[in-house]
């Protein structure tokens, strides 16, 4: 379980919460990716992924794009 997923899931978000953050910018299928963590995403996506779970939750402290995607600072 990817880091998103789980505070996704605690949450009880949807994939569209997020994603009807900024319309026509960040889709569904961006965040169910994201989510999983199967495939890496580019920076962009993960920003917006972030930016999208921070306006959703307002978070005391937002959460960073270090913290959602770790995989992505291996390489």
């Amino acid at each position: 379980m990817t880091p998103l997923d789980r505070i996704l899931t605690e949450n009880e978000i949807k994939n569209h919460a997020l994603a009807e953050i900024f319309p026509g910018r960040l889709s569904h299928k961006m965040v169910q990716k994201a989510r999983l963590g199967k495939r890496p995403l580019t920076r962009n996506v993960q920003v917006l992924v972030t930016e999208a779970l921070n306006t959703v939750l307002k978070p005391e402290e937002p959460y960073k794009r270090q913290f959602l995607f770790p995989q992505s600072e291996a390489k």
